[in-house]
């Protein structure tokens, strides 16, 4: 609704559901190109994993990857490295300035890197965070990773708890990545999730990565409610604007249409604040889509949680049946009248699975070579054969 240096527009939609209650979507947009001036200065702290798995292509891209980014930083930027496996190993206690004395530090230890060991990421990430941060500087984890890890739901419950501390970035690698675990920490950081396959797609992620992640415009963002009654906002915390992301805070509301909502942060030419009064937004019947767009945000927003919250499952239920949603517990399916298993047990197999295509044999642990894998088969097969004649009564 109003340009300025450091927010192209803001705006502000209301819808009515009820007399005095509603849903609305505030809306805060970069400009389409910022000046250097009004960035302010960057910090990235690179989340690499060099676990058994990433041996081989994924580990060669991240290489690429963090040359790229690493060597595209300005001298006011300060960047930092943590490899992580069974352990972390980090290049510096405090974030380093992005000298070409220092970048070459950072890409020697990079090519050391050869892929050995198992995946901790939640301990990197907390690692992560737990390294001293400047005020004023727009910080950024970027984690590089195959995702091979069982710890999905509590990733994303801490980059969803820490998401004012940090923006959280997610570059899948592999030829078979764990995209919940990708696309879900996108979703906790309000991020865009990136998945390089293949060799060839490669170079053309890692550019539009780079466009994607180089230019914020504020950070340390807040949002502050006066006179008007919001509730169950999405996201609860302020990730940083970035040039190629804007800032979407959706919620509903009761009561009168009177207050505002003040938003602060920090650009490169200092502090900055707009206010966004209430009774300027734009109340409308056509902004019905406004409940569902909500629904699906908060849908996904749970669900990422539920394997740490069960109890979620009851409210996840219930906005989909009143709001028309496909949930992972309500459908638009039709069932069949015909039972194909009147009894309701369901029969356990043990199924053998080929490792995925391109990942190296030290994804099942230090020291695996193929005759260790053949051996591995075999005793897999043995315990398939036995479990298939105890069944029969035949030992």
């Amino acid at each position: 609704l109003a340009a300025d240096s450091g927010c192209k527009s803001r705006g502000l939609l209301l819808h009515e559901q009820a007399k005095g209650e509603g849903w609305f979507l505030l809306t805060l947009q970069p400009p389409e190109r910022v000046d250097p001036d009004e960035i302010p200065p960057r910090e990235y702290v690179f989340v690499v994993d060099v676990s058994g798995s990433m041996h081989g292509f994924p580990l060669d891209t991240a290489k690429a990857l963090l040359r790229d980014l690493i060597g595209g930083l300005r001298p006011i930027d300060r960047f930092n490295v943590l490899f992580f496996s069974g352990g972390a190993n980090v290049l510096s206690p405090r974030s380093l300035s992005a000298t070409p004395e220092n970048v070459e530090l950072a890409l020697a230890m990079l090519a050391r890197q050869d892929g050995r060991g198992g995946t901790r990421l939640l301990g990197a990430l907390k690692t992560a965070l737990a390294l001293p941060h400047e005020d004023g500087t727009s910080r950024s984890f970027v984690v590089v990773t195959d995702g091979y890890v069982s710890v999905e739901a509590e990733c994303f419950d801490f980059v969803r708890e820490n998401l004012g501390e940090a923006n959280v970035f997610a570059f899948g690698i592999g030829s078979a990545v764990n995209r919940w675990l990708i696309e879900g920490l996108a979703r906790a950081g309000l991020g865009e999730p990136f998945v390089v396959t293949a060799p060839p797609h490669g170079r053309e992620a890692v550019e539009r990565f780079r466009d994607y992640v180089s230019s914020p415009v504020l950070t340390d963002l807040r949002l502050e409610v006066h006179g008007f009654e919001a509730f169950d906002l999405q996201p609860a915390a302020l990730p940083d604007l970035l040039a190629e992301r804007p800032v979407v805070v959706q919620g509903r509301w009761r009561g009168p249409l009177e207050g505002s909502f003040s938003v602060s942060g920090v650009s490169g030419r200092g502090s900055w604040q707009r206010t966004v009064l209430v009774k300027e937004g734009v109340l409308s019947e056509d902004h019905s889509a406004l409940r569902s767009l909500w629904a699906r945000s908060r849908i996904a927003d749970l669900t990422d949680r539920l394997d740490s919250e069960p109890a979620l499952k009851e409210e996840i239920t219930r906005l989909g049946l009143e709001h028309s949603l496909l949930t992972r517990f309500t459908s638009f399916l039709a069932v069949d009248e015909i039972v194909v298993n009147p009894g309701g047990e369901g029969e356990e197999v043990v199924q053998p699975l080929p490792l995925p295509k391109g990942v190296s044999a030290r994804a099942l642990g230090r020291g695996s070579e193929p005759g260790l894998l053949a051996l591995l088969a075999g005793l897999l097969f043995l315990l398939v054969l036995r479990e298939a004649l105890t069944r029969r009564g035949l030992a």
